[in-house]
């Protein structure tokens, strides 16, 4: 499991407030090398220089930033392909920093979002019946702040959380830096793009497709909870606007979402359900 974070700070999406992401592609050892050469392989095509990051957002003076909207959406989705045929699978958890856990700096909402990332690829490598190890890209800092965020995993990968066993990520989570490990570079495509999707933002959506073929899912089908996880319960009918999920699930109850059953009883949150007749975006 490759994991990398991503922000939102100003969605356009009505009502959110700032987004906090960690996300994870989980890919089986033997498809580590292939989609390493597929990468390259998609480097040599659209000409892009060896040695040079893949990121959502390419810094200035980067070929990528200067390529043209037309190169930059060919890498994404051929980058979102390659997984898909690699079996690759993914989870992402967006926290709205705005509506939960305002009290706290948004390194440490990260941390709590990393426990429910982990609790998901516990689950995903329960279903496979796998066991895997956790790589993150360096988090910003210097050394001082990478070993105190190493710290704070522990727990996780001694102890598991209150939902989860520690028992199939085997090892500590260790760090790389992402612009050596291809697979990271994927991890900050798919994590970004799921937040500027559940931000609003059209880069994003235009992925959600490609984004949904990869994303882990529930033994009924669904992403939401799995693959895809939103925090606060408000915003649980963004898994219809932005995801066309129908339903979420609990237990084996599954509760409609977004207004495609206006008859249905909807006891998902309190108070209310902000994103239950329009996305937050359309002009009420």
């Amino acid at each position: 499991m490759f994991i990398d974070d991503s922000e939102q700070r100003v969605p356009p999406r009505r009502g959110l407030g700032p987004l906090v992401a960690i996300g994870a592609v989980i890919i089986d050892e033997s498809q580590l090398a292939p989609f390493s050469s597929r990468l390259q392989d998609l480097r040599s095509r659209l000409g892009i220089p060896e040695g040079e990051e893949l990121k959502w957002k390419p810094p200035k003076g980067s070929f990528l930033s200067t390529a043209g909207g037309d190169v930059v959406t060919d890498l994404r989705r051929s980058m979102l392909v390659a997984a898909k045929e690699c079996d690759i699978r993914s989870a992402v958890v967006v926290l709205d920093h705005g509506a939960a856990y305002r009290g706290l700096s948004t390194a440490e909402a990260g941390m709590k979002v990393l426990a429910w990332l982990y609790e998901r690829i516990e689950m995903s490598l329960s279903d496979y019946q796998e066991v895997g190890m956790v790589i993150a890209d360096q988090p910003g800092g210097g050394a001082k702040a990478e070993k105190h965020w190493l710290t704070e995993t522990l727990s996780l990968t001694n102890n598991g959380t209150r939902h989860v066993k520690a028992e199939r990520v085997v090892m500590p989570i260790v760090t790389a830096p992402s612009d050596h490990v291809p697979h990271l570079q994927l991890a900050d495509l798919v994590t970004a793009a799921t937040t500027a999707a559940v931000a609003g933002r059209k880069a994003g959506h235009d992925l959600v497709p490609l984004l949904k073929e990869l994303a882990h899912t529930r033994l009924t089908g669904e992403t939401a909870g799995a693959g895809i996880v939103l925090w606060p319960r408000e915003l649980y009918d963004l898994h219809w606007w932005v995801f066309g999920e129908e339903y979420y699930r609990r237990g084996s109850i599954g509760i409609p979402l977004g207004p495609h059953d206006p008859s249905a009883a909807r006891p998902l949150s309190k108070p209310g359900r902000p994103y239950l007749k329009d996305d937050g975006l359309t002009v009420p």
